[in-house]
């Protein structure tokens, strides 16, 4: 898997335009956690989308809850976007802890490594992976949704 990661803000319109260019031609999503700013990156991309959006909450420092339906919309010729309302938490449906580690590109170089061949790369000693982190090899942002994740899959089951 190879992902692109872009550094945006979309307050000052940072990092927009390569998202912008990488878009062109395509039908795009944007998906994931309520309120982090998939509206407000949407609006800085396009401006005339004018997607309602939410303020950010002094309690919790957060975004709020906008977007809530999913909304397509053609931006330019053969250029589509998807705004998609926000979702609590990503379950890995369907994946063992054993295998989740495969599903971290970052981790590729480093899994075959460790000293266990069924290292979760939780807490075994000689693991090649929390040593990467150790090292900022491997980013703690990372690591720790690596370690969100883990502990939301039941041990022993293939399907949730």
């Amino acid at each position: 898997m190879n992902c692109k990661v872009y550094l945006t803000e979309a307050v000052n319109s940072v990092g927009v335009e390569a998202i912008k260019e990488n878009l062109k031609g395509k039908v795009s999503a944007f998906w994931g956690q309520s309120g982090v700013g998939k509206s407000s990156i949407l609006n800085a991309l396009y401006p005339e989308l004018e997607h309602r959006v939410g303020e950010i909450s002094e309690q919790t420092n957060k975004g709020t809850h906008t977007t809530v339906t999913s909304v397509l919309s053609e931006v330019e010729e053969n250029t589509f976007v998807i705004d998609t309302p926000g979702i609590r938490e990503i379950e890995p449906y369907g994946i063992k802890k054993i295998d989740l580690c495969h599903y971290f590109e970052e981790f590729t170089e480093y899994i075959n490594d460790c000293k266990f061949n069924t290292c979760t790369h939780f807490h075994e000693p000689g693991c090649a992976v929390i040593n990467a982190v150790e090292d900022e090899e491997i980013s703690i942002e990372r690591y720790e949704s690596y370690l969100n994740m883990l502990d939301s899959i039941e041990d022993g089951m293939i399907f949730k």
